[in-house]
């Protein structure tokens, strides 16, 4: 595709104004000096590099928690919302977070789940009901866990772990006992709450 300032300026700015970027944060996550694009609007036969459409790609990746593309701020793709997966729950339901910056990978949110977080299925805890590599979409909701009762939820432990567990009720108010999906594993029981996140859609991955 040949280059086009007028045409690369009208869709940066359409990028800026659907994600909020402004341009001193966005220069400072990308590496670049401050006034890089102020330079590039205003210096009519500036040209912006590859190298420097990169970093800004990288930039508006990490202010913008989701993967974003040279091509993109380029108007030269779709706006597709990704959202990273940081987490991955394996033996026991147990979620295990990913340190570090860089997530485990990069997947397109499901619709409606731009706010969403991914959790990766690692090896067989799971099955029969998810696999390995199944993607999970969940978000953390501080309410009521009772109104999620005999839902497969995340289940954030008070002081304590992460799991994915079939939520019942505990023998006490307020508790609850957490099945495992692999029967392999005893439940937890009359466990405090923090917060949950219902699993709101499943992403099957394909099987080798």
């Amino acid at each position: 595709m040949a280059y086009d300032k007028t045409k690369f300026l009208a869709a940066l700015d359409r990028f800026q104004r659907a994600t909020g970027l402004k341009d001193f944060p966005w220069e400072i996550a990308s590496e670049l000096g401050e006034g890089t694009l102020r330079r590039f609007r205003t210096s009519p036969n500036r040209s912006m590099r590859t190298e420097t459409c990169e970093k800004l790609a990288a930039g508006a990746s990490k202010l913008l928690e989701r993967k974003i593309t040279a091509a993109e701020i380029r108007g030269e793709a779709d706006m597709i919302a990704l959202v990273p997966v940081r987490s991955f729950v394996g033996a026991g339901d147990e979620i295990t977070p990913i340190d570090g910056d860089e997530p485990i990978d990069w997947v397109q949110a499901p619709p409606g789940m731009e706010e969403a977080e991914a959790t990766e299925v690692r090896g067989r805890s799971m099955i029969p009901l998810y696999h390995d590599r199944d993607l999970l979409f969940h978000r953390r909701m501080e309410t009521d866990p009772a109104r999620f009762r005999d839902e497969v939820v995340v289940a954030q432990v008070k002081n304590g772990k992460r799991y994915v567990k079939l939520l019942q009720p505990g023998t006490r108010r307020g508790r609850f006992r957490l099945v495992s999906i692999n029967p392999s594993f005893a439940p937890l029981e009359d466990q405090q709450l923090d917060w949950i996140g219902p699993i709101e859609w499943v992403h099957k991955r394909r099987r080798t």
